[in-house]
């Protein structure tokens, strides 16, 4: 009699410690779901960025040669992660942005200033897909350092993950303490 109550009991405390790990489980999948179409987003919207960028600047050597991007047509070619993509494209990306908003002696034409305005429009998109990201990862991070579904994150093998942003990334290590 004490040995099917013991093994009831048994079965019963695998039971819930197994449903606990579904939970925890789909828990990560969810998040690693979401963040790596985040990552597909980012990708896309960094190579429309690139592609837009080194139009701009073909405009801009037409008008002035001295002014053009030095160096933007090798970035493709780099094979950059995407956040150093990130980060090079930023760069080109302030210079753009000095040459055509402050610059008055280069004046652009209409379908040229198209183009910068839809540089303006990936900015945004970008800048939405990089929160969408950090907002999932810090979801993901707390679940590798919080109790139980740490366990299942140390079963699996699963690592933080980088933020695109310090920002997040110093809101994370408050949220740690």
């Amino acid at each position: 009699m004490w040995i099917y109550i013991s093994i009831s009991v048994l079965v019963v405390i695998i039971a819930v410690i197994l449903f606990i790990y579904i939970i925890h489980y789909n828990k990560f999948q969810i998040a690693i779901i979401k963040i790596s179409e985040a990552e597909e987003s980012i990708s896309i919207l960094l190579s429309k960025k690139l592609d837009l960028l080194i139009r701009i600047n073909k405009f801009i050597e037409e008008k002035q040669e001295e002014k053009k991007l030095v160096g933007i047509e090798t970035v493709a070619s780099k094979n950059l992660n995407n956040f150093e993509l990130n980060s090079e494209l930023d760069k080109y990306n302030k210079k753009v942005t000095e040459i055509t908003d402050y610059n008055k002696d280069i004046s652009f034409e209409e379908n040229e200033l198209l183009v910068i305005e839809e540089l303006s429009r990936v900015n945004l998109d970008c800048l939405a897909a990089e929160k969408y990201y950090n907002d999932n990862v810090v979801l993901y991070n707390e679940l590798i350092k919080c109790f139980p579904s740490n366990i299942v994150g140390h079963i699996c093998k699963y690592r933080m993950k980088d933020f695109y942003s310090n920002e997040k990334e110093e809101i994370f290590e408050i949220l740690k303490k």
